[in-house]
């Protein structure tokens, strides 16, 4: 199927500029601007939808946007942009609109007839679900890990749990198939995944783009499950000063400051969290904290030049630094005493993260558009697992540049080349005599140069689209890789959108990073064959159905995705009960299906109702065997009110998980075996918010039926046990959560 798929790419990106067809007369073009003290510039970010639809696009860098006209009657659209007054534009007999926002001081009166919902799926060719800061804010979002609450494609799963890390899943796979770009770069990649999900404030997020499955070659070969672009606040995103103060009843402490300024041509946000530990809890009595105590420090600053009428050119830099420590394991370990002790067991993660990153955009004549993209960054980790000690560093360096030739008003052909360095080195050591054989120093090189095209083309006789691309990357040890990508979207009838993707992908794993919850085991880790890269195809199709009775409106989305691994590192816990072992499987798939309803009521109420259906598998010695840790049922379902003054609002989430396969404890004594199956349970969360002119109050509770996993640390009496185990987590551990938090914050004057 590689084969075929890449045959028909080749051909796919050798049509010419006379085959591509627009359909100017089902398509409404514009430029979103916000205008300012100068005049006016190009807004990134502003949400355009249909009037009392929820078909919307989300407008470019550069301000531009596009939208299909197909089955809509009403030609007036509806544009929002944080920090300025929404407006609605008369569409009817355009093909184009000019937008000129007003910011929230102006005095004109400018009437909107609709709200904007606060997360949409865009109308584009990959289905791209978009969250935006309306959604953000139905909870504490206290970091990244916190915003998918009311969300069915990400699952936030916790993968540590003494020191409480999480990832974010997609398509069932874990979070290291997922691809997570800051502001369109590919930052958080090798040993910062691990990590980076929770170092991002929800006070720092503009928005948050999510595409499952095959998408654009231009991110390279690793997005398999998806694309997660987490898109951060600059100048004209954020308020001019946010303060916000968060605090939970395990007396955790938050606070988020971001403030703007604007120095010449430059403009420039600063933004700062810092993260207080809680009280010690230990609420099941097994002797071991239930929440880690962390301490963090953030610091991110990004400029902006450009964005005027007048200026060819534009330059983004971000610079962000991270300083983190968590304390997790028995309750009475003592940080500045007990570090690597054999008497009492305790676990710690003590951070330094740097990331520094640049776009520039070039205009080049008429037609033609030059983007650059470059960024470095570093890593250093030091942790301790009991008596295991851990130590690890990254270096990294990322370059790409793209140029972009229109074909036609909606068509493109992207041409580029990339280069890709990381760097690192582990290293783990015994500081008591084990029985363990994993210790040693571990290195990892990868030097990556790429090229890669990639054509848009719309058929408005087909009334279709398809994107295809295909990549080129030279790996210092794995020679030539191949990555080709299609995506197709269909209009089938005036409310009913069909989309199509497939495509490969290509991993290297990091062992120990990826695994980290079993060097706080007592297991032993062989690994008795070489692992080779990951290898998989992935496809997937989407049918989007939007409906509109009067006052209520929505759509119905069905969607199905297969992950064919031709090779995949899978860990054993049945050769050994003592041990792990990981070994390459050829045979392994993920098939997910998902059914979700989103419609809204006098557009105040939004209610969303959605099933997941996970089948993940893999074949050893010609058994088929279930990945453990995985719920094949999920059910979400969110409820969010807000009267037309808006002056309050209320939610609430639910989600369900079903039963999860468990790795065998059958020969573990008998006191310590576990189920071969966990406990469905539901997590159920909500909040409450008072809006004033220039403040927000919030109060909230997670978990409101208080339900923990009983027992999660397999013979937390004997932590220096070989039965001793911290990885059989597959549900909360922490109960009933009450906080309350306040935003004060101004916009610009």
């Amino acid at each position: 199927m590689k084969k075929i798929l890449l045959m028909a790419l080749l051909l796919l990106l050798g049509v010419s500029k006379v085959n591509a067809q627009t359909s100017l007369d089902k398509t409404l073009n514009g430029i979103v601007y916000g205008a300012n003290d100068k005049g006016k510039e190009p807004l990134d970010g502003a949400v355009i939808k249909w009037i009392n639809t929820r078909k919307g696009d989300v407008t470019s860098p550069d301000g531009k946007f596009s939208l299909s006209a197909e089955g809509i009657s009403d030609k007036r659209i509806i544009v929002f942009y944080v920090g300025y007054k929404r407006d609605t534009i008369n569409a009817e007999g355009k093909n184009f609109v000019e937008v000129v926002l007003q910011n929230n001081f102006s005095t004109q009166q400018i009437v909107v007839e609709s709200k904007v919902n606060s997360s949409f799926i865009e109308n584009g060719n990959a289905k791209t679900e978009v969250i935006t800061q309306g959604e953000l804010k139905k909870a504490a979002c206290c970091d990244l890990s916190g915003m998918f609450g009311s969300n069915t494609t990400v699952e936030v799963t916790v993968s540590d749990i003494l020191t409480n890390t999480k990832e974010l899943k997609m398509l069932g796979l874990e979070g290291a198939y997922t691809q997570v770009l800051l502001d369109n770069m590919p930052i958080m990649s090798g040993l910062v995944t691990k990590y980076g999900v929770t170092s991002i404030p929800g006070t720092l997020v503009n928005k948050i783009t999510i595409s499952k499955g095959s998408n654009s070659v231009m991110q390279g070969y690793e997005s398999i499950s998806g694309i997660m672009n987490v898109l951060l606040k600059d100048y004209n995103t954020s308020d001019a000063f946010l303060f916000n103060g968060y605090l939970n009843s395990m007396l955790e402490k938050q606070i988020n400051l971001n403030t703007t300024a604007k120095i010449n041509n430059w403009k420039t946000l600063l933004a700062f969290q810092t993260v207080q530990e809680a009280k010690r809890l230990d609420e099941n009595g097994d002797g071991f904290l239930d929440a880690p105590l962390t301490t963090r420090y953030m610091f991110f600053n990004k400029w902006k030049y450009g964005n005027t009428d007048d200026d060819f050119t534009n330059v983004t830099i971000g610079l962000k630094y991270l300083d983190e420590k968590r304390i997790g394991g028995q309750k009475n370990f003592d940080y500045n005493k007990d570090l690597g002790s054999n008497t009492i067991y305790g676990q710690t993660v003590n951070i330094q993260n740097g990331d520094a990153y640049t776009r520039i955009s070039q205009e080049i004549g008429a037609d033609l558009h030059l983007k650059l993209y470059a960024a470095g960054s570093f890593f250093n980790q030091e942790s301790y697992y009991g008596v295991t000690k851990y130590d690890a560093k990254q270096r990294n360096f990322y370059t790409n540049a793209t140029i972009e030739i229109p074909v036609g008003l909606r068509s493109y052909v992207r041409l580029g080349t990339s280069y890709k360095y990381e760097k690192i080195n582990e290293d783990i050591k015994f500081l008591q005599p084990e029985n363990k054989t994993y210790a040693g120093p571990y290195e990892k090189l990868e030097s990556i140069a790429g090229v890669f095209s990639e054509a848009s083309l719309d058929f408005k006789n087909l009334k279709s689209s398809v994107v295809g691309g295909l990549r080129l990357d030279y790996h210092n040890k794995y020679n030539l890789i191949a990555t080709p990508r299609v995506m197709l979207r269909f209009q089938l009838s005036k409310e009913t959108t069909i989309r199509a993707t497939a495509g490969t992908g290509f991993r290297t794993i990091n062992l120990f990073s990826e695994n980290s919850n079993l060097l706080a085991s007592g297991r032993n880790i062989l690994v008795p064959q070489e692992l080779k890269p990951e290898k998989m195809i992935n496809y997937g199709i989407d049918v989007l159905q939007y409906f509109d009775f009067g006052k209520v409106s929505g759509n119905l989305n069905l969607d199905f995705y297969r992950t064919e691994f031709s090779n995949k590192i899978m860990p054993d816990y049945t050769v050994n009960p003592l041990a792990v072992t990981f070994m390459n499987v050829s045979d392994a798939a993920t098939n997910v299906f998902q059914i979700e309803s989103t419609f809204s009521v006098f557009n105040n109420v939004d209610f969303k109702l959605a099933y997941k259906y996970i089948d993940q598998y893999y074949y050893h010695k010609g058994m088929k065997m279930q990945q453990p840790f995985n719920s094949k049922h999920r059910v979400v379902s969110s409820l969010h009110y807000s009267p037309k003054d808006n002056n309050w609002n209320a939610n609430v989430s639910l989600q369900w998980f079903g039963v999860q396969a468990l790795p065998s404890t059958k020969d573990y004594p008998v006191e310590l075996q576990r189920p071969s199956e966990s406990d469905p349970y539901t997590i159920v969360n909500g909040q409450f918010t008072k809006n004033f002119k220039h403040f927000e109050a919030y109060v909230g509770v997670e978990n409101i039926f208080d339900f923990r996993q009983q027992n999660p640390i397999v013979d937390p009496a004997q932590p220096f046990s070989p039965y001793f185990d911290t990885s059989y987590i597959w549900g909360p551990t922490t109960g009933r959560t009450f906080y309350f938090g306040f935003r004060l914050l101004f916009n610009k004057l």
